[in-house]
């Protein structure tokens, strides 16, 4: 299964830097960009929770959509990655996402090096849908996220459109991120406020 899912893959994208474990259900379309050096692995562990070699997971990268990679990264089973049309996805050096996550990138989502991404996490940076105000305008649908280096984030997590996390901050278990989080900050709840200042997350090896 894992030779099948890295044929499809080199097919369609011409590189080995984007490797998939497990079943997959892979959707690619034309002129996919790859850019940066590095590899990113999909499927990989367990992520703390149970999981069975089979699960699999979700690949689908949109017409020019582009992924830039710096540096080797994994996101696990269970896990959905989508890059929209004309959409960027990039991710850093010795990052992980655990096993259940959604990232669903209409415009620009990028995470940093050495970043601890817990299960069932959820990031995207678009509502998908437009609404209107009392006074006629439409609010912004799409703003990229910006996840910075060292940043833990705990499991549950919902990350909406518009955010910067700065460099070592942490994000509690089941916090709803709507807004900035400063570096050095630890943040929780629904939505996510700073609880802590001063914090610096001690990552293990990757």
């Amino acid at each position: 299964m894992k030779l099948w899912n890295s044929f499809i893959l080199w097919r369609h994208l011409r590189s080995r830097s984007i490797q998939c474990k497990g079943r997959a259900k892979i959707r690619i379309q034309k002129n996919i960009k790859l850019a940066g050096k590095g590899k990113l692995i999909l499927g990989y562990g367990d992520g703390g929770i149970a999981r069975f070699s089979w699960t699999g997971c979700n690949i689908n990268f949109m017409h020019n959509a582009k992924i830039t990679l710096h540096g080797e990264s994994r996101i696990g089973f269970g896990s959905t990655l989508t890059v929209g049309k004309e959409g960027e996805f990039c991710i850093g050096d010795q990052t992980y996402v655990s096993a259940g996550a959604t990232i669903r990138v209409a415009q620009r989502i990028c995470i940093g090096d050495r970043c601890a991404i817990s299960w069932n996490v959820t990031i995207m940076d678009s509502d998908f849908h437009e609404y209107r105000l009392e006074n006629g305008t439409i609010p912004e649908k799409t703003k990229e996220v910006i996840i910075g280096n060292n940043v833990w984030i705990g499991n549950n997590v919902l990350i909406l459109k518009g955010v910067n996390i700065g460099d070592n901050a942490i994000v509690a278990a089941g916090s709803v991120v709507t807004k900035d989080v400063p570096a050095h900050s630890a943040v929780a709840g629904n939505p996510a406020k700073i609880i802590k200042n001063g914090v610096t997350p001690i990552n293990p090896e990757f």
